[in-house]
């Protein structure tokens, strides 16, 4: 009768009275079939902890008869542990964990039985807990738990140190009844809260488009001096009424989220690393939820730990490039830190050149300070392409004072003929480089001698720039 009690009202009535501590270590079980079951005869002990990292068992006093005689995780609840026809008792530990950043630490966890065996030797869940490597201690609440006791919340409060490790002893020798233990978390009081306010962390990068194959993503940029930790953010959209939906912790875990670093948010990054350029792939969070967001509209929400909203972009399609055929897969790109959120012209399509988007580093459409000018520079000039690491390529950089560029660019021999276009309406990031390696538009190699490079670079606006210079083509160099 007790089945669906554990997930559904036990924990939430935890989070609502404890709701203002923070969350340091959680197991829920959710991996099925780990642990030991009997086998063939009496001492052939069948075991599998392979992925287990968070908890160990000693099970070597007991003995086991055959595979309905366990000590292991169950898929029942969305992931138990359960004991069940045990001769003797196991215990489960937790790994060590770190409460030294923490005071007023509380453990809590699910005590469970079914059944009607009622033998208090033969039937018991025990909880004790370690700190820092002292002699265990039991709960104060719901420690022992004997018989036929049905279902308890085992919990201590007021715990201070620096290393804590829970402690379970399990016993059920009956085959047809169980012993449960779930939802084992680890709450306290931050020693030296980080408050989180907005414009500390702002949105970035946003891909509501992909390609059907892809997935969203939100790239997210610490834009203070704190270390945020990522179990108190949340990633959220709004429905049609403008109430916050889809709200999602980004992480359980208190991964530090550091000064001036990107971060970007996914639910799959198998879905997103074929289909851009990754530098950083230690920069990418994948999110047991994800937000689904619209291809068209919609709003990107982040909130802290209290759900106050800390940055929120409203977005839209018309915020892309009014050059493109086809926004699918192209990420839209923030300008600038230092202006609002929902300044239109601070967002842009990311540039073709740096392959529609940059998750998890330096925007390609990111606002250079102190260049009043758009600035254009040609290099060397001659150059040989010979794979001597030597002026092998000639470059074309651009720094440009504002977003929004398209470029075209030629090259021309000295009798005036197209050799090649070097860009064709392509949506330049605020710097870059264009690149020729001395081949035409099949590949082939082009004669030695003098060539003609022609830019031209203009927006929406109707405002142009055009750049001319020469290069020659050379052998070896000296």
């Amino acid at each position: 009768m007790f089945n669906n009690i554990p997930k559904l009202i036990i924990f939430l009535i935890f989070l609502s009275v404890y709701g203002h501590s923070q969350e340091i270590w959680h197991e829920s079980f959710s991996v099925p079939e780990k642990g030991v079951w009997g086998g063939n005869g009496v001492s052939d002990i069948q075991k599998d902890f392979e992925g287990i990292s968070t908890w160990t068992l000693n099970y070597s006093g007991i003995t086991l008869v055959d595979s309905e005689d366990y000590a292991k995780t169950v898929a029942t609840s969305g992931g138990r542990f359960e004991c069940r026809g045990l001769n003797g008792e196991v215990v489960w530990y937790s790994e060590e964990i770190d409460i030294s950043d923490y005071k007023n630490v509380r453990v809590q966890l699910i005590a469970q039985e079914t059944g009607s065996g009622a033998n208090e030797d033969k039937k018991f869940l025990a909880a004790f807990y370690t700190l820092d490597n002292n002699s265990e201690i039991l709960f104060e609440t719901n420690g022992h738990n004997l018989g036929d006791w049905g279902l308890d919340t085992a919990s201590q409060s007021g715990i201070n140190g620096n290393k804590l490790q829970i402690v379970v002893y399990m016993r059920n020798f009956y085959s047809s009844d169980k012993v449960i233990l779930d939802e084992v978390v680890v709450n306290g009081e931050e020693k030296n809260p980080v408050v989180i306010e907005p414009n500390d962390v702002l949105i970035s990068e946003v891909l509501f488009n992909p390609l059907p194959e892809g997935a969203d993503y939100v790239e997210i940029y610490n834009n203070s001096a704190k270390e945020i930790s990522l179990n108190r953010l949340y990633l959220a959209s709004r429905d049609d009424d403008l109430e916050l939906t889809q709200v999602y912790l980004l992480s359980t875990l208190k991964k530090k989220f550091m000064p001036q670093d990107y971060l970007v948010l996914t639910k799959d990054t198998n879905e997103v690393f074929p289909w851009f350029t990754i530098k950083c792939k230690e920069c990418f969070l994948q999110m047991p939820k994800f937000p689904s967001f619209n291809n068209d509209e919609d709003y990107v929400v982040l909130l802290n730990e209290n759900l106050k909203v800390i940055d929120e972009l409203h977005y839209t399609d018309k915020l892309h490039s009014p050059l493109l055929a086809d926004e699918e897969g192209i990420s839209l790109e923030r300008i600038s830190f230092s202006k609002e959120t929902n300044n239109q012209e601070n967002w842009h399509s990311a540039s073709s050149t740096s392959g529609y988007g940059t998750p998890g580093y330096k925007n390609s459409q990111f606002e250079i300070e102190d260049v009043a000018k758009s600035l254009v520079t040609f290099s060397p000039e001659s150059f040989s392409p010979n794979s001597d690491g030597y002026n092998d390529e000639f470059k074309i950089h651009y720094e440009l004072e504002k977003a929004g560029y398209i470029a075209n660019a030629w090259i021309f021999d000295s009798m005036g003929r197209l050799v090649l276009k070097l860009a064709q309406n392509e949506i330049l990031g605020t710097n870059g480089d264009m690149i020729w390696t001395g081949e035409d538009e099949t590949g082939q190699r082009q004669n030695l001698g003098a060539y003609i490079v022609l830019l031209e670079i203009f927006d929406t606006t109707g405002k142009v720039h055009r750049f001319k210079n020469g290069v020659v083509l050379t052998g070896i160099m000296e």
